[in-house]
């Protein structure tokens, strides 16, 4: 495998399709071609409705033999289904197609096409729709390997999916992850979880068919010792990502069954009522707020006092205003008294509002406050879930940001559970460190807020 200095160069490429894809793109022209000579008489004669040829008959059925087989569409992950809609629309688009095949003749594949054909649509238009929709599917689950490399001690296997390609860009955001993700650890005695296999796409989340960890920025699967990485997000964002999977490899290849049940233990057992009160309290001061004049206000200020006055008290404008100011305790502790709430909220993507008759985040949680449970030393809202990601968020936020990023119980839980975790040598790590590369080769992005913004961002907001 060659070493990463060595790969070709990625600058010049555009984002390309699957090998599935463009076979499927290219059989759906043969068809449409020849179905628009065969139906054009009958469809477009402006009332001298002509017989469909024979000749334009068999050059249909030609087509049609040809792509019928690429839409059979096979898995090598037995477990992935397509949803019931779409395998249903699937196996009627075949059950078209195999009709006009099956026409004997040029007047038989006329008969078909009236049958076809509705008062609203005709075949063409049937065609044209089932075509389109199976051509998304296959852009939006297809995907191949691509030559592998290696970074460092880690082996790398890149995916194209057709829903972006590799550039300088984004292997310089692979390869800035690995790296510096590499330094890390090293630096905090956590070296023997540096390398392995990890499996890499140029998007900026994960699709579907990684493994399960479709939306995420990276994953680690235990049953088989894999990475993922997402190389096409925040390059800072990543890395944290990064190191958090590592910190779930730590979890279930180093502490062993005895230290998971005395941290499971220790995460019930600080589990309790979060200050709720104190919330409501913000929340509702800054969503009754009087009315502050916008006539000096810009476009920007004048629209958040409006959303404020309408929809103060449903949880995504609440969100937003916090990240906004940068109120990063505020928000998380929003975020996880609305999750163990059960704040549910439908927004009009159309209105970019909530729906109608929907009641407020704020009412939801007043309504149900004496109810909520969570525990209560968190690092992130997302730590407050569960055992196995409290550990692998104080673990990536250890590594990445220090020791003093997390409430003294929980570093000392920390460090009873990984003895062998030090306090990082030699000064902080670069976020931007130089591996002799031109700046545009360097990643780039923003991107300093906590998982747990991005995360009630991508749930609520959209």
């Amino acid at each position: 495998m060659p070493p990463y200095s060595d790969r070709p160069s990625m600058r010049n490429r555009t984002a390309a399709q699957t090998a599935n894809y463009v076979r499927l793109q290219s059989a759906m022209k043969g068809v449409s071609d020849a179905l628009m000579r065969a139906a054009r008489r009958s469809m477009f004669s402006f009332g001298r409705r002509e017989p469909v040829s024979d000749a334009d008959a068999n050059a249909l059925r030609v087509a049609i033999d040809g792509a019928l087989p690429l839409l059979d569409f096979q898995f090598t992950d037995p477990k992935r289904q397509l949803p019931s809609k779409l395998a249903n629309r699937l196996r009627n688009f075949r059950k078209m197609l195999t009709r006009m095949r099956d026409a004997s003749n040029g007047e038989a594949l006329d008969a078909v096409f009236a049958e076809l054909s509705g008062k609203t649509t005709d075949v063409w238009r049937k065609f044209i729709e089932y075509r389109d929709e199976a051509l998304a599917i296959v852009n939006a689950l297809d995907e191949e390997f691509l030559e592998s490399y290696s970074v460092g001690s880690y082996s790398v296997q890149p995916f194209n999916t057709g829903r972006g390609d590799w550039d300088d860009e984004k292997w310089s955001t692979m390869k800035y992850v690995l790296t510096a993700g590499a330094d890390l650890l090293e630096r905090h005695g956590m070296g023997r979880f540096v390398g392995g296999a990890v499996l890499a796409y140029p998007t900026r989340t994960l699709p579907p068919s990684a493994g399960g960890g479709g939306g995420a920025l990276a994953m680690y699967r235990r049953t088989d010792d894999i990475m993922w990485i997402a190389a096409g997000g925040a390059p800072k964002r990543v890395l944290h990502s990064f190191i958090h999977e590592t910190g779930h490899r730590v979890y279930w290849r180093f502490i062993g069954n005895v230290g998971r049940a005395a941290w499971e233990a220790y995460f019930e057992g600080d589990t309790g009522t979060p200050d709720v009160d104190a919330v409501i309290r913000a929340w509702e001061a800054w969503a009754s707020a009087r009315q502050v004049s916008t006539a000096d206000m810009g476009m920007s200020d004048s629209t958040d006092e409006f959303d404020r006055m309408r929809y103060g008290r449903y949880l995504a404008y609440w969100m937003r205003h916090l990240m906004k100011t940068g109120q990063r305790e505020m928000s998380m502790w929003t975020e996880i008294i609305a999750d163990k709430a059960g704040v549910d909220e439908k927004y009009d993507t159309m209105r970019d509002a909530p729906r109608r008759n929907q009641v407020p985040g704020l009412d939801q949680i007043i309504a149900k406050k004496s109810e909520i449970r969570s525990f209560l030393t968190p690092v992130t809202a997302y730590s407050a879930t569960e055992a196995g990601e409290l550990f692998a968020e104080a673990f990536a936020h250890y590594i990445v940001d220090g020791p003093n990023r997390l409430h003294p119980r929980l570093r000392a839980m920390l460090r009873q559970a990984v003895p062998i975790m030090r306090v990082g040598t030699g000064g902080p790590l670069s976020l931007r460190p130089d591996y002799g590369e031109s700046d545009a080769a360097l990643p780039r992005g923003g991107g300093e807020e906590g998982p747990s913004a991005y995360r009630v961002a991508s749930r609520f907001i959209g």
